[in-house]
């Protein structure tokens, strides 16, 4: 259940032709994931370049600073405090090293925060997202042999438990199901903050491992790297977030790497996001109308 004692207090603180691409549907391109803290170590260097003749923000040299209550911010930004919020992005597909753009992406991560334990300096969170395909210059939705369009389905959940550890902003993530069901961890030694006037920027790298599958033959690696950013707005705050990962491609667009890219901005209302991702979503995807209720919900999924 939701520790309303604590949450309630958050807001304090090898190209491709489109006849081959559209010859096989979504083939489980991940996108988002994740995502955590201690005191603040004066390793910091002062930029050197000025805006105007106010000097920018220290920024740190090394990774991690985060704080305790850096931590219930990023909790309240990334989850909110029990209600759904809705991470929405637009995007790109490029190959690598060429650089050509195949396919643009829509979609959103929505998610609730379960419990916040300050004491442990740990949060539980709640998610699903979903990724459409959309032809890259007329934003056409992308369909498959079937007809239907092209998206990712795959997460139906996404449970995650975030801490503070040392300074570091940590997460340990479960999705999937069954023989896919999956673990993966990370942050430690790598998160970190960085403030600016008006503005802090949460990094949060992910590394992980796609067994082998649709995506690639081969165990392939795989990498991301979300800059979630709080920005001072007209006396309140705004959230957004940046994006970028590298993926292999699938063996029937001729394998190599692609490299994504994406644009965050958040929502507090699934009838606040733009009518192109609702409309979709009222007609191929009503699980994804808001995030998963309770845990035993989630369990039900995984099996």
């Amino acid at each position: 259940m939701l520790n309303t004692n604590d949450a309630k207090d958050l807001k304090d603180c090898q190209p491709v032709s489109r006849r081959e691409f559209l010859a096989t549907t979504g083939t489980g391109l991940a996108a988002l994931a994740a995502t955590g803290c201690a005191p603040v170590q004066q390793d910091c260097i002062e930029a050197d370049s000025k805006q105007g003749d106010t000097p920018m923000a220290e920024l740190r040299l090394t990774a991690g600073g985060y704080t305790p209550k850096d931590f219930e911010r990023f909790i309240e930004m990334r989850l909110g405090s029990g209600e759904p919020v809705y991470w929405y992005a637009i995007g790109d597909s490029t190959t690598f090293p060429d650089g050509n753009m195949f396919m643009r992406t829509e979609g959103y991560d929505t998610g609730r925060l379960h419990s916040f334990d300050r004491d442990k300096n740990e949060a539980i969170g709640m998610t699903r997202k979903l990724i459409v395909m959309r032809d890259p210059t007329s934003g056409e939705l992308l369909t498959g042999p079937d007809g239907e369009p092209a998206w990712v389905s795959d997460f139906t959940y996404q449970l995650f438990t975030m801490r503070l550890e040392d300074g570091f902003l940590t997460y340990e993530s479960e999705q999937g199901s069954g023989e896919t069901f999956n673990k993966a961890y990370g942050g430690l030694n790598r998160s970190e903050i960085q403030r600016f006037d008006g503005m802090t920027v949460f990094t949060t790298p992910v590394n992980y491992q796609i067994p082998p599958g649709a995506m690639s033959p081969t165990p392939e690696p795989v990498w991301e790297t979300y800059d979630f950013i709080e920005r001072s707005h007209h006396g309140g705050v705004k959230y957004n977030c940046l994006w970028a990962g590298s993926f292999p491609l699938p063996p029937f667009m001729g394998g190599g790497r692609a490299s994504m890219h994406a644009y965050f901005k958040r929502y507090d209302r699934f009838r606040e996001l733009p009518a192109s991702i609702r409309d979709f979503v009222e007609e191929h995807a009503q699980l994804w109308k808001e995030p998963p209720r309770n845990i035993e919900e989630i369990r039900e999924l995984q099996q």
